[in-house]
């Protein structure tokens, strides 16, 4: 279905467009990170333009890790912590046109719904669809698209707007981005999301 979305409540989530991602130097860096940030711009750019509303999502922990729960499973033990609340590499890459007195949700799991404030700031405007681009791909950005659809949201996936790494199958072997990202939307594409481009969604915003 493609949503028509100049008669929608429609926002803009920027997902986790943050430093740790793109410090070659720490444990979270994603080699193309800093290659969608054209196209998300673009995107806060466009719906500024609208007055449409903008929520940039950021992830953080508390610095003792009392709050991570199973969000270390997949971690060495002896690898630096990442998204420390208070470190400099979890903030906004200064590179995002973000502006002071932006509504910025803090989350602490993938889903950028789950234990934030989200949803009643996405009631408030009485949003009934969301476009998500961000970091990363295949893990907060898809996870919070599918949230969104079981809430009942219009999601739109900006494919070109989104980046993860390289990651492994279950057997070691090496999947590219590339793949994962089309692994993505076609899962996505099939029962959670329409699949877009930046382009697609200024063009509809109007």
């Amino acid at each position: 279905m493609l949503y028509d979305l100049e008669h929608r409540q429609v926002a803009l989530l920027v997902i986790d467009v943050q430093g740790e991602y793109f410090d070659e130097d720490g444990p979270a860096y994603v080699e193309h990170a800093l290659d969608i940030v054209g196209n998300v711009n673009r995107l806060i750019d466009a719906f500024r333009a609208g007055d449409l509303p903008v929520v940039f999502v950021r992830h953080a922990h508390r610095a003792d890790g009392s709050d991570a729960g199973r969000m270390g499973d997949f971690s060495a033990a002896d690898e630096e912590d990442s998204f420390v609340e208070g470190t400099p590499r979890a903030e906004l890459v200064p590179e995002l046109h973000a502006e002071p007195g932006d509504v910025v949700v803090t989350k602490r799991r993938y889903s950028a719904f789950l234990g934030t404030d989200l949803e009643a700031v996405l009631h408030t405007v009485r949003t009934r669809a969301v476009v998500i681009c961000g970091l990363m791909t295949s893990f907060c950005c898809e996870t919070t698209a599918r949230d969104a659809h079981g809430r009942d949201y219009e999601v739109l996936f900006a494919a070109d707007a989104v980046e993860g790494p390289d990651l492994e199958d279950a057997e070691g072997r090496e999947v590219l981005h590339d793949a994962v990202l089309a692994n993505t939307v076609t899962a996505l594409g099939a029962g959670f999301a329409e699949i877009v481009t930046t382009e697609d969604v200024i063009a509809r915003l109007g």
